[in-house]
C-alpha cells in the first residue's frame, strides 16, 4: 500500500498548470443570461475547466476529470497524490456520511466513479493506465478521520487517442432528480450495454422494468426512505451536507443543493424565499421519492459478490460511472436511489439483523449482493451541475 505522503505534490513542475490550480481559472468560460462571464473561482468552475489546455497531457488532466464523477451526497470524499508516473487515490474518511454510510461503502463507490473518469481521460491525454485497488474489508475501517489509500493508477506514456463518447460525456453527466417519462423506456442498445458490458466477474447489473420484482423494488425504496426519515441519527447525518443558499455553496463547494433537487420552478422559488422545517423537508423528500419511482420506466441494481470488499465497492462505482456516462451520451437520465442499501448497512452496524439484506436478495438472488440501486429514463428537464471543490483542495500537500 502506498503511504499517504503530502509532500508528493511538491514533485510536480507543470508551470502554467500550477497557476491554474491556484486560481481555478483557465481559458474556458460559460456566460450567464446577461452575457456576463461568471467568476473565475465560482463553485461550478471545474465543470468548465476539466479539459483546459493548461493541464492537457499531464496527470492533472486525469484528476480534473476524476473530480467531476458521481459521488454520495456530493461529499467529494477523495484526495489525490499525483506523480509523473502514478496517481494515488485516498478515501478522505473525514468527509464521510456517518450513519448514512456506516461502512463507507458508498464513499468507495464514489472513488470508483472518479477512477473510471480518470481511466477514460487517460488515452486522450497520452497515457495508458492500470488500476490497482487496495484490498481489504470495509468493515475494518473504524478510524474515520485519517485518509486511507484506496487505489493506485499507474501511468505509462503513449500516443494520444481520440476521445470516445463516454469521455466526451464527462462534463454533461449530472444526477437527474426530475420526473421521467414512464412511456419512454431507455433503448435496447443501452440496456444491452448495461447488462453485457465487461464490468468484471464480480460485478453484475440487474435491470427491472415491470412485474413483481419492480413492485418489490419500489416498495423497498419508499419504505427505506421512511425508515431513514424516522432515524434521527441517519437523517441528521444526511441533513448536515445540504447547502440551502448561495453563500453555503460558495463556502463549502459540496453537498446537495435546492437547484439539483428536481423541484418545479414554483416549488424551487418558494423554497428559496421561505425556509421550511426539517420535518417538512423530510416529508418532501419522501413525496419526491414516490414521484421519482412512479415516473421511472426502468430501475436497476448493481450487485457484487461481497458488498463489504473494498475492491468490489470500487469496481461497482466504476460500473455506475460508466453506465451513467453511456446513458448521458444517449440522452438518458439517471438517478441513484440507494436508500434500501443504506438501510442494510445501518441495520448491520446497529446489530438489528438482516431484514433489509434479505429483501434485496429477493431481487438479486443469494449469489449476488446489491450495493447500488438506481432509476433510468427520459427526463422532463435537464439536470444542473453540482458544486465542486477546487483542484488544489483535493491534491495532497
Amino acid at each position: 500500500m502506498t503511504a499517504f505522503n503530502p509532500s508528493r505534490r511538491g514533485a510536480l513542475a507543470y508551470g502554467g498548470a500550477a497557476v491554474l490550480l491556484a486560481s481555478t481559472g483557465g481559458a474556458l468560460r460559460a456566460f450567464d443570461a446577461a452575457g456576463r462571464p461568471p467568476p473565475a473561482d465560482d463553485a461550478y468552475a471545474l465543470w468548465r475547466l476539466w479539459d483546459d489546455p493548461a493541464i492537457a497531457g499531464t496527470p492533472l488532466a486525469l484528476v480534473a476529470a476524476g473530480v467531476l464523477a458521481a459521488n454520495p451526497h456530493d461529499t467529494q470524499p477523495w484526495l489525490f497524490a499525483v506523480g509523473a508516473d502514478a496517481i494515488d487515490i485516498f478515501a478522505d474518511l473525514s468527509r464521510g456520511l456517518g450513519a448514512m454510510d456506516a461502512y463507507v461503502r458508498e464513499m468507495h463507490l464514489g472513488l470508483g466513479c472518479a477512477i473510471e473518469n480518470m481511466a477514460l481521460a487517460a488515452g486522450p491525454n497520452g497515457y495508458a493506465v492500470e488500476v490497482a485497488a487496495t484490498p481489504g474489508s470495509l468493515t475494518t475501517l473504524d478510524e474515520r478521520q485519517a485518509p486511507v489509500h484506496a487505489a493506485t493508477l499507474s501511468l505509462t506514456r503513449r500516443e494520444r487517442t481520440a476521445p470516445d463518447p463516454l469521455y466526451r460525456a464527462i462534463p454533461d453527466r449530472h444526477t437527474n432528480r426530475y420526473a421521467y417519462d414512464r412511456g419512454r423506456a431507455p433503448p435496447q442498445g443501452w440496456r444491452d450495454f448495461a447488462t453485457q458490458a465487461d464490468f468484471g466477474d464480480d460485478v453484475r447489473v440487474f435491470l427491472i422494468d415491470d412485474g413483481e420484482k419492480r413492485r418489490r423494488f419500489d416498495a423497498a425504496v419508499v419504505e427505506a426512505t421512511e425508515a431513514i426519515v424516522a432515524d434521527r441519527i441517519m437523517i441528521a447525518d444526511s441533513d448536515r451536507w445540504f447547502r440551502a443558499s448561495s453563500a453555503e455553496i460558495d463556502a463549502h463547494r459540496d453537498g446537495p443543493t435546492l437547484e439539483a433537487a428536481g423541484l418545479s420552478f414554483l416549488t424551487l422559488t418558494l423554497a428559496r424565499l421561505f425556509p421550511v422545517s426539517a420535518e417538512t423537508s423530510h416529508q418532501a423528500w419522501l413525496a419526491q421519492t414516490r414521484m421519482q419511482l412512479a415516473s421511472a420506466p426502468l430501475v436497476g441494481l448493481i450487485a457484487v459478490r461481497d458488498r463489504y470488499e473494498r475492491a468490489s465497492a470500487v469496481a461497482a462505482g466504476r460500473a455506475w460511472q460508466r453506465l451513467h456516462l453511456s446513458a448521458t451520451a444517449r440522452g438518458i437520465a439517471m438517478q441513484p436511489l440507494n436508500q434500501p442499501i443504506e438501510m442494510i448497512d445501518r441495520e448491520r452496524r446497529a446489530g438489528r439483523g438482516a431484514n433489509w439484506a434479505t429483501r434485496m436478495a429477493r431481487l438479486t438472488g443469494e449469489e449476488w449482493q446489491a450495493t447500488f440501486s438506481f432509476r433510468a429514463g427520459v427526463a422532463s428537464a435537464t439536470a444542473p451541475a453540482s458544486p465542486r471543490r477546487r483542484l488544489k483542495d483535493v491534491l495532497t500537500g
